[in-house]
């Protein structure tokens, strides 16, 4: 506050007015002190901001995108906990924008928020840096690094649930085993496609780059990738998606070319959101707990609000093959494809 009253040549006091949005200073002079303000990437103490004015009630779900089954179970499991514990939740979706993800941050800085759920990638701009200095207490969901990270974290298997799905499929006698993943800098979508590898690997059968297509878990990807896919001179007998969404964009392509599911493609997924069931036909694929990740992630999150100490800091649950009707044995002959 001393530096920026100094170069705009004011008081300490005319700055404290500006931050803390009171009466008393100029348009011109506000409009100076808050640019600078901007440009030095000024935040206030959250923590004694916090002793000041008590709890907010609030807690911030920050997360990529609003589309999809993933993060509507997590929430579903968030807002079973808070229900019970008078916290309401605000949601913030970044739309992986850099400058909206500031802008939010900024905003947890100089508002009241009593933590925060983090269901992106934390190291994006510094954001889990940040929380941790400004001692505000948060969990992250979901992508996460080694296990000595500073902070608390929940997820799932994914290495094993990508070792799974490939496994199931090598099982019923596939050998050309398409895969979608997710974004490579992804931890987790870098598990998947490790699990993936380490399946075959062990079944003797050389990985084919040209089976790894590079998504970012939306059915657009799907529809996309599979196409990429089914134009190889030799096709993939089966498709392994990086979740449930891209496995739906796999069907649409599928549906586009007259290829069935599962007499000519199978077709796995990874996640189990609620409409994999309606799919048709209803979707193999892996589980994830998402509804009890989000429980899990909230409970750490009120106990650390709450000044608790946790038993652990990282939780990983169990990912697991649920096996419906979209796959089968390999096709016998070439691909028959229709018109697209």
């Amino acid at each position: 506050m001393v530096e920026i009253a100094r170069r705009a040549g004011v008081s300490t006091t005319t700055v404290s007015k500006v931050l803390n949005q009171r009466p008393g200073v100029g348009e011109k002079t506000r409009a100076r002190i808050q640019r600078l303000i901007e440009q030095s990437d000024y935040v206030q103490n959250h923590a004694a901001r916090h002793l000041r004015k008590g709890r907010s009630g609030l807690i911030d779900l920050v997360l990529m995108r609003l589309e999809g089954g993933y993060d509507l179970g997590i929430m579903q499991g968030v807002q079973e906990v808070l229900e019970q514990s008078g916290y309401r939740l605000v949601v913030f979706a970044t739309n992986e924008d850099e400058t909206t993800e500031r802008l939010w941050l900024r905003r947890i800085l100089d508002q009241s928020s009593d933590g925060v759920l983090l269901l992106l990638p934390y190291e994006r701009v510094g954001i889990a840096d940040t929380l941790l200095e400004q001692g505000i207490p948060f969990v992250a969901i979901g992508d996460r690094n080694e296990p000595t990270t500073a902070f608390p974290t929940i997820g799932s298997t994914i290495w094993l649930g990508g070792y799974t799905a490939t496994e199931y499929l090598l099982s019923l006698g596939h050998r050309r085993i398409g895969i979608i993943t997710g974004p490579l800098h992804l931890t987790t979508s870098r598990a998947r496609l490790a699990g993936y590898r380490e399946a075959l690997e062990q079944a003797g059968i050389a990985v084919d780059p040209a089976l790894i297509c590079e998504g970012s878990y939306l059915l657009g990807d799907g529809i996309r990738q599979t196409e990429a896919l089914l134009d190889l001179p030799d096709p993939p007998t089966a498709i392994f998606a990086g979740n449930d969404a891209q496995a739906a964009g796999v069907y649409q392509a599928l549906y586009r070319r007259h290829i069935r599911i599962p007499e000519e493609m199978s077709v796995i997924g990874f996640d189990d959101v609620t409409y994999s069931t309606h799919m048709a036909p209803p979707l193999t694929t892996i589980r994830q707990p998402l509804e009890e990740m989000g429980r899990m992630a909230a409970e750490m999150l009120l106990r650390l609000i709450a000044g608790q100490t946790l038993e652990t800091h990282h939780v990983e649950l169990a990912t697991s093959l649920v096996i419906r009707e979209s796959c089968g044995p390999p096709r016998q002959g070439p691909l028959g494809r229709g018109n697209s």
